[in-house]
């Protein structure tokens, strides 16, 4: 029975982009464009066995949908649906490079965008008053699918800080001096990272 390429983009991410493992970066060449940049859905899973898995799944619908709406007019990005993920061929016996290069071949695109949402968890509270703020944490990998190297890495790690103790804070005044939501962190997570990369400019 065939493994889905899902599964196996999920040992990909977790050997590519965990603490665990730091993978060898391709040199950046003067950063030469990608030709296209096929971005695949969020992939949900993390080592807090205490987080329900449904959690971390809805995490990352939702991180899937926002990387869409801010990517979706650039025309060099190919944004790939789960249905269309679970349909490629995964290349088990050519491990990491070989699936990046299977996902490139699948979608016409040199470049290949993993994200791995670690943690998500909603505040539990009121925009004023909290038990418990929103926390997010994810990991992303950009690979050069001829090859499978890795060109650029960033991760997000955040739960919200009280106000007194960040109130100089350029995020608290952003956030207008409220307890955000878990997808609004999310969110803004996802921005500034998808900002820095040097490949999306």
């Amino acid at each position: 029975m065939k493994t889905n390429i899902v599964s196996l983009l999920m040992v990909v991410a977790l050997l590519a982009i965990s603490g665990c493992a730091t993978p060898e970066k391709e040199s950046p060449r003067a950063l030469k464009p990608l030709k296209c940049i096929a971005v695949m859905p969020v992939m949900a899973g993390g080592e807090d066995v205490d987080l329900p898995l449904q959690d971390l799944q809805k995490g990352a619908a939702f991180a899937t949908s926002e990387m869409t709406l801010l990517l979706a007019d650039r025309p060099n990005i190919e944004l790939v649906s789960s249905r269309q993920a679970g349909g490629f061929p995964p290349e088990i016996i050519h491990g990491r490079s070989g699936a990046i290069a299977a996902i490139g071949e699948q979608t016409g695109c040199d470049g290949v965008l993993l994200t791995h949402l670690e943690y998500y968890s909603e505040r539990v509270g009121s925009e004023y008053s909290v038990d418990s703020p929103a926390s997010a944490s994810f990991k992303m990998a950009l690979f050069y699918a001829p090859t499978g190297a890795v060109l650029w890495t960033a991760d997000f790690r955040e739960t919200q800080e009280s106000f007194l103790s960040n109130i100089f804070s350029s995020k608290m005044g952003k956030r207008g001096f409220r307890w955000i939501t878990a997808q609004e962190l999310l969110r803004q997570g996802l921005e500034e990272r998808l900002g820095e990369c040097p490949y999306l400019k």
